[in-house]
């Protein structure tokens, strides 16, 4: 067990790494960058909170486990092309958080071992050197500890991306864990009622996916020109319409059920 939660705290610190909401400091680039230059992306400031942060919100809302939510394993075959895999390897990554905090043991093996198998073939579970490991094994119980080291490995997972040639992978990664990670959220609703609190954090997600539009134009032109991205700039504009409500009004119906379709549209897409 000691092992699997490490694996899980070392698989966030990459992929949900991006929650930093200020840009690495001198200290953190001593150890991850040595004398290298600094990239555009390792500069970019972004926040990206993990879903684990919502999948907690959910939980604490009594909200009862649905396996259905869940990503099925048998897919993970399917997914043969490193933009596929990165894209599902943040779907079960943050269906792993899922299972995780909703405490289903046998569910949490189950999607640890597709999501390790599928970031070692990514080449992702090497980047991170024993100093961080180390770090995280040591601080397992201490949440404040373990948001220092995800910050402070920020630049160190980029790093070792780029330097395979892989520095598009991280926001299909994150794409994947977002968009699940709100997926399950708006599942968890039985009804529309616009003063829930899942329902306004679902709301509020439109910040987020701004954010992560800005991590997409730090990559080539490869990954901001596809059907994906443009998916994501279409959703955007339909968050933005809730700029528009009254002061009163967070989130129509008619609004919710227009960024549920869109989301579930690019999880299928996604998950194909």
């Amino acid at each position: 067990m000691k092992k699997l939660l490490l694996f899980i705290g070392v698989l966030l610190v990459l992929i949900y790494s991006c929650n930093n909401s200020t840009p690495p400091t001198e200290t953190t680039m001593e150890d991850s960058t040595d004398t290298q230059e600094v990239s555009e992306l390792q500069k970019t400031t972004v926040k990206i909170p993990s879903p684990i942060e919502l999948f907690q919100f959910i939980y604490d809302a009594n909200v009862k486990y649905n396996k259905e939510n869940l990503n099925a394993i048998d897919k993970a075959t399917k997914y043969n092309t490193n933009q596929k895999k990165a894209l599902n390897l943040g779907i079960y990554a943050s269906d792993l958080g899922y299972c995780t905090v909703f405490k289903q043991n046998k569910e949490t093996f189950t999607y640890f071992s597709v999501t390790k198998k599928m970031a070692d073939e990514l080449g992702l579970t090497e980047g991170f050197d024993g100093k961080i490991v180390k770090r995280i094994d040591s601080n397992m119980s201490n949440s404040d500890s373990l948001y220092q080291i995800t910050n402070d490995s920020y630049s160190t997972a980029v790093r070792f991306l780029e330097q395979q040639g892989q520095g598009d992978l991280l926001p299909l990664m994150i794409t994947g864990a977002w968009v699940e990670s709100v997926n399950i959220a708006i599942k968890s609703i039985n009804k529309f009622d616009s003063g829930s609190e899942i329902v306004i954090r679902i709301a509020d997600q439109g910040l987020l996916l701004e954010n992560l539009i800005e991590l997409y134009k730090t990559t080539g032109e490869d990954t901001k020109d596809t059907d994906l991205y443009n998916k994501l700039l279409d959703l955007q504009q339909s968050f933005d319409k809730l700029y528009d409500n009254p002061e009163d009004v967070v989130i129509t119906k008619n609004q919710f059920e227009e960024i549920t379709n869109k989301i579930k549209a690019i999880r299928a897409q996604i998950i194909a």
